[in-house]
């Protein structure tokens, strides 16, 4: 895209909407967020615009941020407290956050957050300590599938308040009441293998180590791969496992991986995680293979995958929006009036390939 086919971009959304997000914003004009924060300084430079933590205000916004610190102005107190659970507030999730935390400014409501550290325990005792302080509703990430008549889901299915998953969703016989915002991992899989089928890759792998969005990737990565020219599609699925901290074995793993991948004519793959695409890709370069003439990597997730050797391409989920989203709804079920009907919402968002120099060949 032009930059000023960006820059007109940017403007349009601030002027619909006031603020913007430079990280969803970038997803969704397929852009690097370097490339837009280069933007919004080249922009601010011309006046155009306010560039803050995390995006951008219009001048519009910001004037009447200054007016109301000059005059002392207080925010109403907040209409409504929402708990927000997650499993870690160091990856993947503080975007989640941020979206959340938007939202909730937006709404006029307090958000309270707490981690799990991926502890089943840990998460049921944040769940009890929110509810037991009195928030209107509840946001939770569950560090696994919620199982059946686990006290984690005892409780959620009988509390009297509001309850979004986020990032999660629970089979039909689970589901009762709950309601979720999650993104659809099985697009994001099927979004990668076509891209690089493509570039002309029709041997692709899928490498992931165990985690609650491997069972969307499989599905998505199995309709894509049954779409190709059987004759020709070759697909390879690698489970990983979870090393010790200051193990190597993550490192033989992708080696070995490599191996089998050279060896069945697998000329692409895609990756769960950052890290572990960073690291395969770097095997690849060490054993001699050009990326991506020879060989073609996609990572799962887009947190600093634009930072590895070859800037990697990502499929990117829609983080941001999907926390801002999951308060949205705590937000309408607390509007409704009581005891009032309404159809439970489940609602899936896509995620985006974002394309780097690791699947596009660069002449």
């Amino acid at each position: 895209m032009p930059a000023a086919a960006r820059h007109d971009a940017i403007l349009r959304e601030l002027e619909m909407r006031g603020s913007l997000s430079s990280t969803a914003l970038a997803a969704r004009l397929g852009v690097t967020t370097m490339t837009l924060w280069r933007d919004l300084v080249t922009l601010e430079e011309r006046g155009l615009l306010v560039k803050v933590h995390g995006g951008a205000i219009s001048p519009a916004v910001a004037q009447q941020q200054s007016r109301d610190a000059e005059q002392g102005a207080i925010r109403p107190r907040p209409v409504a407290t929402i708990g927000m659970i997650v499993p870690t507030t160091r990856y993947y999730f503080p975007e989640v956050i941020r979206g959340a935390s938007q939202a909730a400014h937006e709404s006029n409501c307090r958000l309270v957050v707490g981690a799990s550290n991926y502890s089943e325990q840990e998460e049921l005792r944040q769940a009890e300590r929110l509810i037991a302080s009195g928030v209107d509703a509840l946001m939770i990430t569950p560090q696994a599938t919620l199982a059946r008549d686990s006290p984690l889901q005892r409780m959620l299915s009988e509390v009297a308040l509001p309850v979004v998953m986020v990032e999660r969703s629970v089979d039909d016989p689970l589901a009762g009441k709950l309601e979720w915002v999650r993104t659809d991992h099985a697009h994001g899989a099927e979004v990668a293998v076509r891209h690089l089928a493509e570039q002309g890759h029709l041997g692709i792998a899928l490498a992931a180590r165990p985690a609650a969005t491997v069972a969307g990737l499989d599905a998505g990565f199995r309709r894509a791969m049954g779409a190709l020219d059987p004759g020709a599609a070759r697909a390879l699925r690698r489970d990983l496992s979870h090393p010790q901290i200051g193990d190597n074995a993550n490192i033989v793993e992708l080696g070995a991986l490599l191996d089998d991948c050279l060896a069945e004519g697998i000329t692409a793959a895609i990756l769960l995680g950052d890290a572990d695409a960073m690291a395969f890709l770097d095997l690849v370069l060490e054993r001699g293979l050009r990326v991506p003439h020879d060989f073609a990597v996609v990572a799962y997730d887009d947190e600093v995958a634009g930072f590895a050797t070859v800037p990697l391409t990502a499929v990117a989920p829609p983080k941001h929006e999907l926390g801002h989203a999951a308060l949205r709804l705590c937000v309408d079920r607390l509007k409704q009036p009581s005891g009032a009907a309404h159809t439970s919402v489940r609602m899936a968002l896509l995620p985006a390939l974002v394309v780097r120099e690791s699947t596009v060949r660069i002449a």
